[in-house]
């Protein structure tokens, strides 16, 4: 079956910046690198090594998504892009563009909702679906044609979820990840769940239940 592998933009070149926060790249004027490096590598070892039949990169804008207007709390929490990595997304998204590699990105909506639109419409369309992404959110969308390709300690390491990966992880499978998140809620997203209720306290309700 042919594959499509759709990246999670922005968390890549996030994993390629800081991988190298230590020593990072930086040109004689002062120019940094290091995300533009990285995720240009990621890239083109993805390429290589899996030979994908599609490829695709889901990009965030930065326009407030539904999210926010729904809950404007959605990701206060966050700190603001670093100044050294927010002048790498221009070079980044020129270089995608010369590489042919095609982009997409809408206001109000989060690259995570383009990800899972695709994922759908490959699978309706006999595609076995690769996200790659490092996010647990995604874990809800596997199935038998859609897989998470995450990166897993060192840069180099890859670990590929599919529905009994995400039972070995979480005790529960693909459908009830998002019941899990509903419950013990996301700190990442500044997204609040029942209170005292954690993943194994989570994992045991709705098991029983």
């Amino acid at each position: 079956m042919k594959k499509i592998f759709i990246i999670d933009g922005m968390a890549l070149i996030y994993r390629a910046h800081f991988a190298m926060i230590k020593n990072p790249l930086i040109t004689k004027t002062g120019q940094h690198t290091s995300a533009i490096y990285g995720f240009a590598n990621s890239i083109i070892k993805i390429i290589k090594d899996e030979k994908p039949d599609f490829f695709v990169i889901a990009l965030d804008t930065r326009k407030p998504t539904f999210r926010h207007e729904m809950y404007p709390e959605y990701k206060q929490n966050r700190e603001r892009m670093p100044d050294e990595l927010s002048e790498q997304i221009e070079p980044i998204l020129t270089m995608i563009d010369l590489m042919g590699i095609k982009s997409i990105s809408m206001d109000g909506y989060e690259a995570d909702d383009i990800i899972g639109t695709i994922t759908k419409q490959a699978s309706n369309s006999n595609l076995d679906s690769y996200i790659v992404s490092g996010d647990k959110d995604f874990m809800q969308l596997i199935n038998k044609n859609i897989f998470l390709y995450a990166p897993s300690g060192r840069q180099s390491d890859i670990k590929i979820y599919d529905k009994k990966g995400v039972v070995e992880k979480w005790g529960l499978p693909p459908e009830k990840i998002i019941d899990l998140l509903g419950l013990m809620g996301d700190s990442s997203d500044n997204i609040p769940g029942v209170r005292g209720v954690g993943v194994k306290t989570a994992v045991k309700l709705i098991n029983e239940y």
